[in-house]
């Protein structure tokens, strides 16, 4: 949790963003979810109460990390949910109507990793690409609510050394493309963050695993599953922006 008020040190009003990815072999999206200190405050709050109430039902720890795909599949820390469909659909709908009732806005980017491959011989990764789409709306809605500079806590990743340097260029440079931006009010250097220590990361990772699922429908799927997962998005109502690049 931040210790920091809403204040930067050099003074303005500040925003908090949180980012972590979902993906499959031809599709890749990021989920941004902002939020001013007050809202980040009430979701950490109503985090902490939703952990409590599954370590009182279940046995498991208090801390237990909010993570999509295991909670869908009863794996790892979620072993407890396995063959528990109800009760993990009922679950994921609670986490989401907190996230709906705390105010957040979220933002959603994707690109088309097999149309990107084909098109472009040596593409920049579906991950720098839908950071710098979310960054670039991040900083539009910054600006937009009149705040002076939003804070970003990303889920730790490899290489994010490499991907820290190419955001902080576009922040001096701008972003490539016709429509090039100068990140200004998105603060650097952007933090990686181990999620389990993190509940906004973890708020962002439900939404961004669920939006790929309900969007990215898999054919085979059962088709309660893809209900449920329809039914679970709809708790958390309209998203600020979602958009997919198709190359």
């Amino acid at each position: 949790m931040f210790e920091d008020a809403a204040q930067r040190p050099s003074g303005g009003r500040r925003l908090y963003a949180f980012v972590d990815e979902s993906y499959q072999q031809d599709h890749y999206y990021i989920g941004c979810m902002v939020l001013d200190l007050d809202q980040y405050m009430d979701l950490c709050e109503r985090f902490e109460d939703l952990g409590r109430h599954v370590a009182e039902k279940y046995g498991v720890d208090p801390d237990i990390e909010f993570h999509g795909h295991p909670m869908m599949q009863g794996r790892k820390e979620w072993q407890c949910l396995r063959g528990r469909v109800h009760e993990s659909v009922s679950l994921y709908r609670q986490a989401m109507r907190h996230i709906q009732a705390v105010g957040a806005r979220v933002i959603i980017e994707g690109v088309d990793v097999a149309r990107l491959n084909a098109r472009y011989r040596y593409p920049d990764p579906p991950y720098e690409i839908t950071l710098r789409h979310a960054l670039e709306k991040t900083n539009d809605l910054t600006e937009r609510m009149g705040y002076d500079s939003c804070l970003v806590r990303a889920d730790m990743i490899s290489k994010h050394q490499d991907f820290r340097e190419a955001i902080e260029g576009y922040t001096r440079v701008g972003t490539p493309g016709y429509k090039s931006q100068r990140l200004e009010r998105i603060e650097q250097p952007i933090e990686w963050f181990d999620s389990a220590q993190e509940r906004g990361i973890q708020a962002v990772d439900l939404v961004v695993y669920m939006y790929r699922r309900t969007t990215e429908v898999d054919p085979g799927e059962n088709k309660r599953a893809q209900r449920a997962a329809r039914t679970i998005m709809r708790e958390l109502g309209p998203l600020y922006s979602a958009r997919k690049w198709v190359p």
